[in-house]
């Protein structure tokens, strides 16, 4: 059976804090995958990328959304998040509003929750931890169980 929620521990306020996320439902991840095919291709995350001395592949990622776009997909993974409280779980956000206000100002834990969720709910359509497309057959097709064109910088 496929696994649709994952716990994951993130520091908040000096002290680790349990989400459990949900992925995102199939209509919310076809909407995710389009804003993302509508990006360059150098913004999109992979593991592989990244350097000490280029800017982190999620951080570009979300310098090339819009306002919209960002607030939009914030939006829709932290309603996919859940914190664990002494009384049990607690939705962090419902339709748009905040559930678990702690989180209204704290920009880092929001952030890497959404990025956590992009990668997750993603996982395993472009590859095992890579959101770059697979490469393509001459007539168009796509590859099956072909490696990813190297990026230059990267150490794949």
């Amino acid at each position: 059976m496929r696994e649709i929620t994952k716990t994951i521990s993130v520091p908040a306020d000096g002290r680790p804090l349990d989400f459990r996320l949900t992925k995102l439902d199939a209509f919310s991840g076809a909407s995710l995958l389009r804003m993302l095919a509508s990006m360059p291709s150098n913004v999109i995350p992979s593991e592989a990328e990244g350097s000490p001395d280029q800017q982190p592949p999620a951080l570009s990622l979300l310098r090339s959304l819009s306002e919209p776009d960002l607030r939009s997909l914030m939006t829709t993974c932290l309603q996919h998040c859940e914190v664990l409280l002494p009384a049990g779980w607690m939705p962090v956000m419902t339709r748009g509003e905040w559930t678990y206000p702690e989180l209204e100002h704290d920009t880092a834990v929001c952030l890497k929750l959404t990025i956590e969720e992009v990668l997750w709910t993603l996982e395993g359509f472009f590859g095992e931890g890579d959101l770059r497309p697979p490469p393509v057959a001459e007539e168009g097709r796509q590859i099956v169980g072909a490696s990813r064109p190297e990026i230059p910088g990267s150490q794949q």
